[in-house]
């Protein structure tokens, strides 16, 4: 869905995208044809989707931007030009780059701005860095990521983490699944989302049901006093969080793409699903890292 957004260029919105596809202008190489120097020209394409000469212009400039920004891999670039709540649209072509972060909070966390843990799913497997341990590690960890996928991560998550470390950049695109599943219409905390969407199979452990934050912190606290099992079980509450990030991203991506669709059928011919990946490909690497704890 990357290349079919028009959301480039200042004063390009919905509306305006909208436009476009309907009068069958449905990605960039569509617009980089003759039609779109005709439209430069004369501020209009096939009757249908009226558009300033200016803006016109400006729109062809910076689809021309974005398409060798794509061509060279650079996330930097394309999230420059996309506007923040249209990031969705790059783990289409980056979710290998991407990782999927949650971070847990602990009142007697010392020196890391309160985080007692920061979980990670990324391409090299699950990961969970620990206050007294090994967090310190997360701004050499976090270097290869061009895609950082949260649930409320824009309120919580990054403000801590950018106040613990100071010298962190985060990642050039950020995708909230907070915001983009409420565009679905799909609100609320994310284990009230992951019952409400039964078909995804999100269902966690009977042991794992109904902790949550503050049982966390509590589980934190018991390990610092020596308990090795509470810290699995925190772990494990953790990781799954961070699992769940990726199977719902890809069907956020996914429904996005397909309601654009519904509303413009030109889109349907450019439609790329992401796979929605279940938890069974990372869940043995994650009794593996808890064995180790």
């Amino acid at each position: 869905m990357l290349t079919c957004t028009f959301q480039l260029t200042p004063g390009l919105g919905p509306k305006r995208e909208r436009q476009l596809w309907q009068a069958g202008i449905a990605d960039w190489s569509d617009y980089l044809g003759g039609i779109a120097r005709e439209q430069a020209a004369s501020g209009r394409v096939a009757g249908a989707a009226r558009l300033p000469a200016p803006r016109a212009a400006a729109l062809l400039a910076a689809i021309e931007q974005a398409s060798c920004a794509l061509a060279e891999r650079s996330v930097a670039r394309l999230a420059a030009l996309l506007p923040p709540a249209e990031h969705w649209r790059l783990l289409g072509q980056f979710e290998t780059e991407a990782a999927y972060l949650d971070i847990e909070t602990s009142d007697d966390a010392v020196d890391t701005c309160f985080i007692s843990a920061i979980g990670v799913l990324d391409q090299r497997g699950p990961q969970l860095l620990l206050a007294g341990r090994d967090l310190q590690r997360f701004p050499e960890l976090a270097r290869e990521w061009s895609v950082l996928v949260t649930f409320n991560g824009s309120a919580f998550d990054v403000p801590i983490l950018r106040r613990a470390f100071p010298d962190w950049q985060p990642p050039p695109a950020h995708v909230d699944l907070r915001h983009v599943l409420g565009r679905l219409g799909i609100a609320g905390g994310l284990k009230a989302i992951e019952r409400r969407l039964g078909a995804l199979h999100l269902q966690r452990p009977e042991h794992l049901r109904g902790i949550d934050g503050s049982n966390a912190c509590w589980l934190f606290q018991r390990w610092r006093s020596g308990d090795r099992a509470a810290l699995r079980l925190f772990a494990e509450y953790n990781l799954y969080d961070v699992i769940h990030l990726r199977t719902l991203a890809a069907f956020a991506h996914n429904q996005l793409g397909a309601a654009e669709a519904a509303r413009a059928p030109a889109l349907c011919s450019r439609l790329q699903p992401l796979p929605v990946p279940g938890r069974g490909d990372v869940l043995y690497d994650v009794s593996k890292l808890l064995l180790r704890l």
